[in-house]
């Protein structure tokens, strides 16, 4: 056997090539015939994961009898103030709600209509301001003050509500107006429709605070109806080997 090959040797002949491949390695060297140095070259091993539930894994979904939903509680009162009340079991704060839920509707109706009604009146009182038998009439200003009715004219003809708020609230126009009773009862006729608008909204505002606190108090009583529940459960985890991997059993258990 003759004497090992030098690197030399190995540069001289162009046909040479030994290779040095270790599969269990990430890395080899390789000497290629002309070279001056080992060429390293690296080798990537790529690694598949698959993220999941593996094939022996259950997963179940646990229904704990009479357990009442917080966010569906909340939700429904905020609607319909009293049906979260009504959800959980608390059928008496669930009337309560319900019945102001009703009133404060119905009182607000009412007062709507009843201040419409009373702007019609109004209306009625002061008539037509061309007609002469009318409460305010544009030749009875004339005649008293020589003014000139054009500017009332046309807020007449653009704006009714603000024409009969001018001639209701300034005192300029008073001597438009038939006799000061009438004038008188225009103004207090007017003056109960916008407490009855008044006394509307005030209504609706406390129709939203109802819903606000039937919502909240829907919330406290669900979670009060689940605490006694929660209480009685527990968890429980075992860790496990089954077929050379590690895994672990969690089981939900219930007190009664």
């Amino acid at each position: 056997m003759g004497p090992p090959a030098t690197g030399a040797d190995l540069r001289g002949d162009a046909r040479q090539d030994l290779t040095i491949d270790d599969p269990y390695r990430l890395s080899y060297r390789r000497i290629r015939a002309g070279a001056t140095e080992p060429e390293l070259i690296l080798a990537q091993r790529t690694i598949d994961r698959s993220w999941g539930p593996s094939d022996d894994s259950i997963y179940v979904e646990v229904e704990v009898p009479n357990w009442k939903s917080e966010p569906l509680a909340t939700t429904l009162s905020a609607v319909l103030p009293g049906s979260g009340q009504l959800y959980v079991g608390e059928k008496g704060s669930a009337l309560v709600y319900a019945a102001i839920e009703v009133a404060g509707w119905s009182g607000w109706l009412w007062y709507r209509h009843d201040a419409a009604n009373l702007r019609d009146q109004s209306e009625g009182l002061a008539g037509d301001p061309g007609v002469a038998s009318s409460g305010w009439t544009y030749e009875r200003w004339t005649s008293a003050t020589g003014g000139d009715p054009a500017d009332l004219a046309g807020l007449y003809a653009v704006d009714r509500e603000a024409y009969l708020h001018v001639i209701g609230t300034d005192p300029r126009y008073a001597p438009g107006w038939i006799a000061e009773s009438t004038h008188g009862q225009f103004v207090d006729t007017r003056n109960r429709s916008d407490t009855r608008l008044k006394n509307s909204r005030l209504l609706l505002t406390g129709l939203w605070v109802n819903h606000l606190v039937s919502a909240a108090t829907a919330l406290r009583s669900a979670r009060l109806h689940n605490l006694p529940l929660a209480r009685n459960l527990g968890m429980r985890i075992d860790p496990q080997i089954k077929g050379g991997r590690a895994g672990l059993m969690v089981t939900l258990r219930g007190k009664f």
